[in-house]
């Protein structure tokens, strides 16, 4: 038990049967949350007397190194596939290494902040050196602060978003609101530039990308997701659908209880920082 009467130290073994990754226990009187110290990825947030907020795979597999398929993983700092060297990991390399906790404090109201850092070296992944911080604040809503410094002398791209998986009843039922009007690039269809017309549905694959994305979404479900946020400004919509599900070890067919509503800034969008300059943005999640 750490000093902080919500906060635990526990592990994947304890809470899941799968011993691999150490984790946070967060319980308060507003929530319940589960967070990895690889990547600072928050697997489960349920506000108390609410549905859960996220989805966590029931095969997901916890090894160090390796990706969590669930909850909020960081992809930073490149979104998806490498453009220059498509043979580089996918999603960047901060979700697959271990963060530091800062710090850890209860506000007034109930709420808890958690603060967790990365510092990379510049190598032959990433040339840039740069510090990340991601604030992470439990409540009656779970809210995402990141604050990005390129500390090296060149100025660097930096892609990026906070991966969320969402869960629900059943993907075919779902849509999501927020985005009709907005052109999207649709890599199932190699990338193509679309205009997305209502709401945004699931019938099979969909991987899209809303560039210039409101700040708003409302994915409906019978209890339904809110999310906002502050200098995202890339929407990434995503569910593999049963066919590539069917291939996906950590899906398989788990694929329909998730929908992926993802914030951050990728593609034309992405972060140009300058030596030293910092960027900063926020998400608020709930339901």
């Amino acid at each position: 038990m750490t000093a902080n009467a919500f906060l635990t130290r526990t592990n994947t073994g304890d809470l899941y049967g799968k011993p691999g990754l150490d984790v946070l226990l967060v319980e308060t009187g507003l929530c319940r949350a589960v967070i990895a110290l690889q990547g600072a990825q928050v697997l489960e947030f349920s506000a108390v007397g609410r549905a859960p907020l996220l989805w966590l795979s029931p095969a997901a597999i916890f090894k160090p190194g390796t990706a969590v398929r669930g909850g909020v993983p960081l992809c930073l700092p490149w979104f998806g596939e490498n453009r220059s060297d498509p043979s580089k990991p996918k999603h960047g390399l901060v979700r697959n290494q271990l963060w530091e906790l800062a710090r850890s404090d209860e506000k007034a109201d109930g709420r808890v902040q958690l603060v967790f850092t990365f510092q990379h070296r510049g190598d032959a992944l990433f040339a840039a050196d740069f510090t990340c911080e991601l604030s992470v604040t439990l409540g009656r809503e779970l809210e995402f602060a990141l604050q990005l410094h390129n500390t090296s002398e060149q100025a660097a791209e930096f892609s990026w978003a906070l991966h969320s998986y969402f869960a629900v009843d059943d993907v075919a039922d779902v849509s999501v609101d927020g985005l009709s009007g907005v052109e999207y690039l649709d890599k199932t269809e190699g990338f193509a530039r679309a205009l997305l017309e209502g709401a945004q549905t699931f019938p099979g694959e969909v991987d899209r990308v809303f560039e210039q994305a409101p700040a708003e979404q409302t994915i409906v479900t019978p209890n339904p997701i809110h999310t906002r946020s502050e200098h995202c400004d890339t929407v990434i919509t995503w569910n593999p659908g049963a066919e590539l599900a069917a291939i996906l070890e950590d899906v398989g067919p788990h694929y329909r209880g998730f929908v992926c509503v993802e914030h951050g800034n990728a593609f034309a969008n992405s972060w140009q920082l300058a030596g030293g300059e910092t960027a900063r943005a926020r998400l608020i999640l709930s339901r």
